[in-house]
C-alpha cells in the first residue's frame, strides 16, 4: 500500500469517526515505519497528532481498525476524558513509582502497560462503534480471533524470580484485557476457546496470585463512560494496589 493510500485510509477512517458521532476537529497524520516491531501507536505535540503505523499492519489488511483505534485514543485525548487526562495518568504513575519504588525499566513499563489496558478499553468502546458503523469493517469473526490470539497460556519462567513475577503478573492482565475487551462488546468466544486459555494460564500460577483474576476481569467489564476525575483516579488507585498485590503473591 502506497503512502497515499495510508493517508486516504486515515482520511475514511475520519470521516467514519464524525459520522459515528466522534468528530476530531484537530490535525492529524499518519506516517509508516516499515522497521516498527509493534501495529503503532500515537504521539502528540501540542494540539498535533500523529499515527505510527508498522509495516505489517500496513500489510495485515487492519490498517483502518488499527487507525479507528488510534484515532479513538486521539478522541478520548482532545475530549479530556478522565481515563487519558494526562496530570492524572502522571500523578498516578508517579506515585506507584514512588510508593513501590521502581527503579527497574520492566518495572516502570509494565506498570505503563497495565494503566494502558484501561484507556485501550475506553478507546475501543469508541473503536467498536465506529467498526460497527461500516459493515465491511466490522468482523465479529476476526475480531474473536484477535482476541483470542492475544491470551496467553503459559507463564513465563527465565529462573529470575523476581522480573518474572511481574511479566507474569502483566500476562494475567493483558489476559484479563482480551476476555473483558470481549465481553463488553459481545464479541463471541466460541468453544470458550479464549477462556480456556487464561484458565490454563491461571491454573500454573500461584494460587493466591489467580484469586485475584475475577477482580481484574470484574473491574474492566464494569469501566463507566461518565466518570469523574476524582472517581477515576479512586477507581485506578484500588486496580494498580490490586496488581501489585499479584506481582507480590506471584
Amino acid at each position: 500500500m502506497s503512502e497515499s493510500n495510508v493517508n486516504q485510509a486515515l482520511r475514511d477512517v475520519l470521516d467514519l469517526m464524525r459520522h459515528a458521532g466522534f468528530p476530531i476537529e484537530g490535525e492529524v497524520s499518519v506516517v509508516v515505519d516499515r522497521d516498527l516491531s509493534f501495529m503503532g501507536y500515537t504521539s502528540r505535540q501540542w494540539r498535533r497528532h500523529t499515527i505510527v503505523v508498522s509495516g505489517f499492519a500496513v500489510r495485515s489488511g487492519m490498517l483502518q481498525g488499527l487507525l479507528a483505534h488510534e484515532l479513538s485514543h486521539v478522541y478520548r485525548n482532545v475530549t479530556n476524558h478522565p481515563s487519558h487526562n494526562d496530570r492524572i495518568i502522571s500523578q498516578l504513575t508517579s506515585s506507584f513509582i514512588n510508593q513501590y519504588k521502581l527503579d527497574a525499566n520492566y518495572q516502570q513499563e509494565i506498570l505503563h502497560q497495565v494503566i494502558n489496558h484501561v484507556q485501550d478499553l475506553y478507546a475501543d468502546d469508541i473503536t467498536m462503534k465506529v467498526l460497527a458503523s461500516d459493515n465491511s469493517l466490522f468482523d465479529s469473526r476476526e475480531l474473536e480471533g484477535f482476541f483470542v490470539d492475544w491470551i496467553k497460556e503459559a507463564p513465563v519462567r527465565t529462573g529470575v524470580t523476581k522480573r518474572d513475577r511481574w511479566v507474569n503478573a502483566a500476562i494475567m492482565l493483558s489476559n484479563s484485557f482480551a476476555l473483558s475487551n470481549m465481553q463488553r462488546h459481545n464479541v463471541n468466544d466460541h468453544e470458550k476457546k479464549g477462556e480456556l486459555k487464561s484458565e490454563a494460564f491461571l491454573t500454573r500460577i500461584n494460587r493466591e496470585a489467580a484469586k485475584e483474576f475475577s477482580y481484574f476481569n470484574q473491574f474492566m467489564v464494569g469501566l463507566r463512560e461518565q466518570v469523574t476525575e476524582a472517581e477515576f483516579e479512586l477507581e485506578m488507585k484500588g486496580y494498580l494496589t490490586h496488581f501489585f498485590q499479584v506481582v507480590k503473591n506471584m
